[in-house]
């Protein structure tokens, strides 16, 4: 065994503590996300609504807010809002909160997104300590994160979407721990009754604080965009495969297994994952109805607005063309979910031209994390059904399950709705290169069996992880390819000599 000096040792003991893993990556991420956060200094994409929005909320003036024209003072009247109404508000508070500490200006209103942010890639280490139960892995998982270039694009706007990711995200690191929770107690009651006839009793309290915690967290993603819906279905239907299988593993069949969980659980699910979520989300509505004298009748107005503007045609993606009687696209950067994941058409936040040089931020994918994630999703799938890894089902589940009902959505979407689906792309990526970093050579006959080394006459297995290289080239590649693509995600001038080294695609301008 290789001995180190005794400093390099407690060094290595230190770095060797989950907890210290997880806030080293977070720190990384943190400064990532908030080096020269003021730039650029002004208001770029959809930053012309929620800022301001923010502002209102708490308080401050038209001349504060930066509330100019008629359209905004309309809305901020009959709304409380200047055009985002459609969205619920917890995130705009987030961001208005931002505001209040640091001030109406680029780095006020870009501050509470970074803060999420950088919590985003906290949690997804902290998720790949829960998965994986090595420091190692949860030292690359928290790295891929704060490296991966749209959730840096995100974090450094004062959009909604990376707060809807932290609350989703939370959501489901707080399941995984129900889950530990429970398997503990299991163990007790299984130690307590090891010969309980008919077979195992299957502990099942009402009450259980991670999924009560879990509800609460989707409810505040549900309250930040209508599509945290989509994830808290993920979630429903997570719980009930993990009930079903925790009944089968004692000896009964699915069938009974499957009815036993819905008598035994419905009333707690029902409790944790529908009236607490819903509680939650009501609860973020209680300011504006108290702005507006608790006119339940506007409210309402407001919830059936918001719903047909999402879901009858609020936005359009093709006009008629009025001179020439053609349809013509509303938005150059529409994105169909069918190509979020090979990045085939990013979008741009911001464009300025500066002369011999420009200054772009684009919001795009780390693409060595979102093509290899094309090959570890399906990658799962065998190793769910081969292995039957919970692991490689809880990845795919939160993962389809949010992507998945984009396909049924007629309104147009954006590349960058795939925000909350990331960080399970991400561990899918982590989960391969787990197995590749872990993984040797066998020789096998042709019946399938272990051969022999026909001079020792020992199994022919290599001792050698041959593709342990590959996997930290690839960690490396990752890395280099978002400082690679720093200026573009920031803000930076480029050259136009370098601009086509960055920009690899038609699509990607």
């Amino acid at each position: 065994m290789r001995r180190y000096p005794e400093p390099v040792s407690r060094l290595r003991a230190i770095l060797s503590r989950p907890i210290v893993a997880i806030l080293i990556v977070t720190a990384l991420g943190g400064v990532v996300r908030t080096w020269q956060l003021g730039s650029p200094g002004e208001l770029i994409f959809d930053e012309a609504y929620y800022p301001k929005v923010g502002c209102i909320l708490i308080g401050g003036s038209d001349e504060y807010c930066r509330i100019d024209s008629n359209d905004e003072k309309f809305w901020r009247k009959d709304k409380w809002d200047v055009g985002s109404w459609v969205h619920p508000p917890l995130g705009k508070w987030s961001i208005g909160l931002g505001i209040k500490a640091f001030g109406m200006d680029p780095s006020g209103w870009r501050s509470a997104t970074a803060a999420a942010g950088t919590a985003v890639v906290a949690l997804t280490a902290l998720l790949a300590w829960l998965l994986f139960s090595s420091v190692a892995w949860t030292y690359v998982a928290g790295l891929l994160m704060a490296v991966e270039h749209l959730n840096v694009v995100l974090s450094r706007t004062a959009l909604l979407d990376m707060h809807l990711e932290l609350w989703v995200l939370a959501g489901f690191v707080l399941l995984v721990l129900d889950r530990r929770w429970l398997e503990r107690r299991q163990a007790r009651v299984d130690r307590a009754e090891p010969d309980r006839d008919p077979g195992p009793r299957i502990y099942s309290p009402l009450w259980r604080p991670w999924r009560y915690a879990a509800g609460a967290a989707f409810g505040a993603a549900t309250a930040v965009k209508w599509s945290g819906a989509i994830a808290l279905a993920a979630a429903l239907l997570l719980t009930l495969i993990w009930e079903i299988q925790r009944r089968h593993r004692s000896g009964t069949g699915w069938v009974g297994a499957a009815g036993r969980a819905m008598a035994r659980e419905a009333l707690g699910v029902t409790l944790a994952l529908l009236l607490l979520p819903a509680l939650i989300h009501l609860a973020t509505w209680l300011p504006w109805l108290h702005h507006f004298d608790w006119d339940w009748a506007k409210w309402w107005d407001t919830q059936e607005g918001a719903y047909r503007f999402h879901f009858e045609g609020g936005l359009e993606e093709f006009k008629t063309d009025p001179e020439s009687g053609s349809l013509v696209a509303t938005h150059p950067y529409y994105a169909r979910p069918w190509g979020w994941i090979i990045l085939w058409r990013p979008i741009s936040f911001y464009f300025k031209d500066v002369g011999p040089e420009m200054r772009q931020i684009l919001a795009i994918g780390n693409p060595l994390i979102f093509w290899a994630s094309a090959f570890a999703l399906p990658f799962l799938v065998f190793v769910w059904r081969r292995f039957r890894d919970w692991r490689a089902g809880f990845i795919l589940v939160a993962f389809l399950g949010q992507y998945l009902p984009w396909f049924r959505v007629s309104r147009p979407t954006f590349f960058f709705y795939v925000a909350p689906l990331t960080p399970f792309m991400l561990l899918a990526v982590v989960a391969l290169l787990q197995r590749l970093s872990d993984s040797f050579l066998v020789v096998r006959e042709p019946d399938g069996s272990v051969a022999l080394h026909p001079d020792t006459g020992e199994p022919a297995i290599s001792t050698a992880y041959v593709y342990r290289p590959f996997v930290w080239i690839y960690i490396a590649a990752a890395v280099l390819v978002f400082a690679w693509f720093w200026p573009i995600l920031t803000g930076g001038q480029i050259s136009d000599l370098r601009y086509p080294t960055i920009v690899w695609f038609p699509g990607w301008i």
